[in-house]
């Protein structure tokens, strides 16, 4: 009889409710899809959180027994990809690669490599893409030939203002509106997915052929209702960029210390 295969630490984590992050910078990211779910699930739809912001949450998750783990970024998550990446490529015959903090270079020195050097760019380049794009990074990808010989040149940094995006084996939910009822009133908000849009950055000493950056447009819809025989009633209703939003941490804060004066505030809905 063979031996039931046993649960990875991802697979332990989600049945006992824990949520694996990583931290980049400020900003901590559910290490893999299980923890998002978890995150999304304790009523945190997001794929990144500011350090400043985890005080405020953790009542939300304590809630509702949810424990938080931490795991290394480059000790747990990049250097095994990059390293995995690197062998990879130097496999095959007549190749060689060289990666760095913050570039790779992978090449083909002899002739007799370039179909196959030829054939797997552009799936490199897919493998890439999505790793640095699932952790907020940003990338540009070169490819060149000269004399028989194949170049692939690769540049990587993370973008603090590029979300980072988690696949899910499922259907994406529709956004609902998130409500706030204060007595008579109630404000509601729509938070879009972001829209991207390419933009090209001049900076000094680039060429007009420097690498665009890619940002993220989206809107925020605020509805405000009233109270009128006993039913919510629109009464005013607008929409901004993120961009145009104020810092929401003092708000975020007071909000959060309103169970401290209502016990049960968690299980108050918003009709």
């Amino acid at each position: 009889m063979s031996e039931a295969k046993k649960p990875s630490d991802a697979e332990k984590d989600q049945a006992i409710k824990i949520i694996r992050f990583t931290k980049i910078k400020q900003w901590f990211i559910p290490a893999d899809a299980d923890s998002y779910k978890v995150l999304r699930d304790s009523g945190i739809p997001l794929t990144r959180l500011h350090q400043d912001f985890i005080p405020t949450i953790r009542p939300v998750l304590q809630s509702r027994g949810v424990r938080v783990k931490q795991v290394d970024f480059k000790e747990e998550i990049l250097h095994p990809f990059l390293d995995k990446v690197g062998t990879s490529w130097s496999k095959k015959p007549h190749t060689k690669s060289l990666i760095q903090a913050r570039a790779m270079l992978f090449e083909v020195v002899h002739a007799d490599g370039l179909v196959v050097g030829r054939q797997t760019a552009p799936k490199l380049q897919d493998v890439l893409s999505k790793f640095f794009s699932q952790w907020g990074y940003c990338m540009t990808f070169e490819v060149s030939e000269s004399k028989g010989k194949l170049r692939i040149a690769v540049e990587y940094w993370f973008d603090p203002e590029r979300e980072p995006i988690v696949v899910l084996a499922e259907a994406p939910e529709e956004r609902k509106p998130l409500r706030l009822k204060l007595g008579n009133l109630r404000i509601s908000f729509v938070f879009d997915e972001f829209e991207s849009q390419t933009v090209r950055v001049r900076k000094a000493g680039l060429s007009d052929d420097a690498p665009a950056r890619d940002h993220r447009i989206g809107y925020v819809h605020t509805t405000i209702e009233s109270r009128q025989g006993g039913q919510f009633k629109s009464i005013f209703s607008s929409r901004c960029k993120y961009s145009d939003i104020s810092n929401v941490l003092p708000l975020v804060a007071a909000l959060m210390d309103v169970p401290n004066h209502n016990g049960n505030n968690f299980e108050v809905d918003a009709e």
